[in-house]
């Protein structure tokens, strides 16, 4: 764990005025305020356009202006059911989630003309050194470049092009918790968006009524400022707070098309001294509370004189031990997964050393005779619990194609965890008397099962792939050409460390034991011997098996060894392991 971590809370130092005083300084923030004053520079006596392209080369900078017409009094929501766009956005726990009703009308008012730039953003950003992209705007244009963010985020290859930038001037809130929730669930999407908000502008709460207290909800990242300073923040609860509490004694009244002069408040923060702020704050304060007090003067959210000061510094020190707590649960995570990398090495040696004794590790662990075997089952069962858990956040996440190589990797190793422990389940599960592991009312772990949906799912998307990629071939060599068959060079060349490919196998072997244990075969009986016999014949011509099976002490060979009384002598299993089939598979010279 990170040192930063174990430090006790009152040494931590909070840093939202360092942060807001890079982001003042910053040439983005400075370049989008420029491009919404000469947004509404161009043709001023003419009806306003939702955008323009005020830098088309690198930044690539997009303003979004303010159309005529107050949203004062258009608070209501309306659900992701009810208009499209923006259906990438739901997941399994958040399906739907509502989006502030006059502005999404807006938005697809001017979906054309949306898409057209959408289309050329997303062309510009397939180069070799593509564009940064700075979308901007102002009170009611900064939700529609938030929106057209979320929407160009979901078209753009974010393996290749840069993250856009969003950066609003005092935007209202967009949407609902779902929403929030939706756009947190994609790791670095939120710091994609920046929501510049001055005390003095009553805009970004426009949508804050009694009715709808609680309604809107934040993301990104919010610079919040004063007449005395600023302060950058990311604790959104906190952000929250802030809209429904500073400012509240103001008139409602300001008319958001007028816009509020940022301009002038961001050249005046670049001058500030903020050292001046620090003189207000007592020596008795700690370094934490000293940095809240310190931002919370600047944001003016309180006076030095305030009497409940105190009470606001407990609430941010609440925030920010809910962010610290994130932040240790992040940490915790990388050090789970640093263990499932130790304990599946440990595996692979358990897996070696039984082949070394002749069982197998299926057998071997089933058999439970030595300490390691115990060891085993500790391992198994967290590597159960942290491969449940990471299933089911998997599940909950939207697919796009940012995170698909991150989740082909996870799906590789949540393949080779499967391969690797699912025969110690259902080692366990059918020495306790347990039958029929694979039926529908079965006990096979859901995450097992995902699992294996998911990398047959990839598996045909690749061969897919390959069969479109020899077609192509064929037709430009204008010749036929004989398909590959059979498992790959390599695949043979490794099958003596290989793993089962399908993870039940063992499930299979024990329910052809459990038939033969029972005796007095029906014809039923024997049919369901005769198609594991098959299943058996075609995974070995697949090098689908590790050659462990045909280890003497193994399951696999008890089930064999009863069934060759009984078994055809011409069929193809018979005639491989009676000829030296076995040794040759393990070898790799098996056709």
């Amino acid at each position: 764990m990170p040192e930063s971590f174990k430090m006790p809370i009152k040494n931590r130092f909070s840093s939202g005025l360092e942060s807001g005083n890079l982001v003042v300084n910053s040439d983005p923030v400075h370049q989008a305020w420029c491009a919404i004053e000469q947004q509404r520079q161009i043709n001023p006596n003419a009806e306003p356009s939702l955008y323009n392209e005020i830098q088309p080369e690198n930044p690539i900078i997009i303003a979004f202006g303010t159309p005529p017409g107050s949203l004062q009094g258009q608070e209501g929501l309306v659900s992701s059911k009810d208009f499209a766009h923006f259906e990438f956005l739901c997941n399994k726990s958040n399906p739907v989630f509502c989006i502030n009703e006059a502005a999404i009308k807006l938005f697809q008012s001017h979906y054309s003309d949306l898409l057209v730039l959408k289309n050329k953003l997303v062309e510009n950003s397939t180069g070799k050194t593509p564009p940064l992209i700075i979308i901007t705007g102002q009170s009611v244009g900064g939700i529609i470049a938030t929106l057209f963010t979320l929407w160009l985020l979901e078209g753009l290859n974010l393996l290749k092009a840069k993250r856009p930038f969003c950066i609003t001037f005092g935007s209202p809130l967009v949407g609902d918790e779902h929403l929030q929730k939706c756009v947190l669930e994609f790791s670095t999407w939120k710091y994609c968006f920046l929501h510049i908000v001055s005390n003095q502008d009553h805009t970004p709460k426009i949508f804050m009524s009694q009715n709808t207290t609680g309604a809107y909800k934040p993301f990104g990242t919010f610079l919040l400022c004063s007449a005395s300073g600023c302060a950058c923040s990311e604790d959104l609860d906190f952000v929250l707070e802030q809209f429904a509490t500073t400012n509240s004694h103001r008139a409602q009244t300001q008319d958001p098309n007028l816009g509020f002069p940022y301009g002038q408040i961001l050249e005046d923060l670049k001058r500030k001294a903020l050292c001046n702020v620090f003189k207000s704050i007592g020596t008795e304060r700690g370094p934490l509370e000293a940095s809240m007090i310190t931002q919370l003067l600047a944001i003016g959210a309180v006076s030095p004189s305030c009497m409940d000061i105190d009470n606001l510094v407990g609430k941010m020190k609440r925030h920010e031990t809910k962010l610290l707590i994130q932040k240790l649960k992040n940490s915790d995570s990388d050090n789970k997964f640093n263990d499932v990398k130790i304990h599946m090495a440990y595996l692979e040696w358990y897996k070696k050393e039984s082949k070394d004794k002749g069982y197998g590790y299926y057998d071997m662990y089933r058999k439970k005779e030595k300490p390691a075997d115990v060891k085993v089952n500790e391992y198994k069962k967290k590597l159960m619990n942290y491969w449940e858990d990471s299933v089911t956040e998997i599940e909950n996440r939207p697919q796009l194609e940012e995170e698909a190589y991150l989740r082909l990797r996870w799906l590789y190793g949540g393949t080779t965890y499967r391969r690797m422990v699912e025969p110690l389940h259902i080692a366990d599960y059918y020495k306790d008397g347990g039958e029929n592991y694979q039926t529908e009312d079965g006990k096979r772990p859901k995450h097992f099962t995902l699992l294996e949906k998911l990398h047959q799912e990839k598996q045909e998307q690749e061969e897919k792939k390959k069969e479109q990629e020899k077609k192509k071939k064929q037709e430009t060599q204008k010749q036929e050409e004989k398909p590959e068959s059979g498992p790959s060079k390599s695949k043979r060349k490794n099958v003596g460390s290989s793993l089962n490919d399908d993870s039940c196998f063992w499930a299979r072997v024990e329910e052809a034991l459990i038939l033969l244990k029972k005796g007095g075969l029906t014809t039923d009986d024997k049919g369901k011997l005769k198609e594991f016999e098959d299943y058996v014949w075609i995974a070995l011509k697949n090098y689908a098996v590790s050659p462990e099976i045909f280890l003497k002490k193994s399951s696999f060979m008890k089930w064999w060894n009863e069934y060759k009384e009984i078994v055809e002598s011409s069929s193809s299993l018979s005639h491989f392991m009676k000829n030296g089939g076995p040794k040759e598979y393990e070898e790799g010279k098996f056709t």
